[in-house]
């Protein structure tokens, strides 16, 4: 009962925290601003002001009490809202074995996100020019960012407007002390795939469109995506499979299809409830190496 209660203080307390900034904005800043430069401007500015400041502030504060449940084939922003949906892994002997293989299949490494790397992208977007290392934003499974980000232009500029995208998380590098509710689940779905020689990858692959779309929690810009994440996920597999680097490709039943809303407003994210796990070969240099060592024993 006190929890309950409690919960819903906060939500009116965070509503009223936001009913003080909308009124400051309108009847104090507003007008004080509009003195000083065009309302177009001004507009531009508030509109900043709220999407990129006020609304995550507000939402983080939010998030400090009443965490969303949300099922763990989920990643999640930073403020725990879901996100991509996970449908892929990948199992490799190293990073360096798996950057390769991916690079060799035809999908760059992202480069990470800075202020640098983030303005060039800006410019590839507003643009169209090319920046096929563009970097992402950051998103969440077992509470950590992605480790890795690869992606493959859509267009002929190379540029960041439109792009097939995946995000990796190292599942083992993922604390088990945290008893996450998305570590026992990937655990248990892929424990008979974890090796002391291997590394395993789970991935959320979605596809970028167009470079306008508008995040619906935060009225932030952002990319338009294709709903049907499954075909993201299988052209992934195609390419390494063309590559001649796919060993075997098994299918985990992880949960029933379903569809989401994710960030982006009017997209809804259609999952079939799988994940594809990818088996790379061993690396060829390796094999050869190995098969002279025992020749001249």
């Amino acid at each position: 009962m006190f929890g309950i209660v409690f919960r819903m203080i906060w939500r009116v307390l965070i509503f009223a925290i936001g009913a003080a900034v909308v009124w400051l904005a309108i009847f104090r800043i507003y007008p004080y601003a509009h003195q000083q430069l065009p309302a177009v401007v001004v507009l531009l500015l508030l509109y900043c002001m709220f999407a990129y400041m006020v609304i995550p502030a507000l939402i983080r504060l939010f998030r400090l009490f009443i965490k969303p449940n949300h099922i763990p084939l989920y990643v999640t922003t930073g403020d725990g809202w879901a996100a991509d949906p996970v449908n892929i892994a990948v199992v490799a002997h190293s990073q360096k074995q798996f950057i390769k293989a991916m690079e060799d299949a035809g999908w760059y490494l992202a480069d990470k996100t800075t202020f640098k790397s983030t303005l060039r992208e800006a410019y590839s977007i507003i643009f169209n020019q090319s920046y096929p290392r563009a970097p992402f934003s950051n998103l969440y499974l077992f509470d950590q960012p992605f480790d890795l980000g690869f992606q493959k232009s859509a267009n002929d500029k190379m540029s960041a407007r439109s792009r097939h995208h995946v995000r990796f998380w190292e599942f083992g590098t993922a604390n088990p002390a945290h008893e996450t509710t998305h570590f026992k689940f990937w655990h248990k779905h892929l424990r008979h795939l974890l090796h002391p020689e291997k590394k395993v990858w789970i991935g959320a692959a979605i596809d970028d469109t167009g470079p306008v779309g508008i995040r619906w929690r935060y009225g932030q810009l952002t990319h338009r995506n294709n709903p049907d994440t499954n075909l993201e996920r299988d052209l992934i597999i195609g390419d390494l499979e063309k590559a001649n680097y796919t060993k075997s490709v098994e299918v985990i039943q992880a949960g029933k299809p379903f569809s989401f809303r994710g960030q982006t407003l009017g997209n809804n994210f259609v999952c079939d409830g799988t994940i594809k796990v990818v088996g790379l070969k061993k690396p060829l240099v390796k094999t050869i190496t190995g098969r002279l060592a025992s020749k001249k024993r």
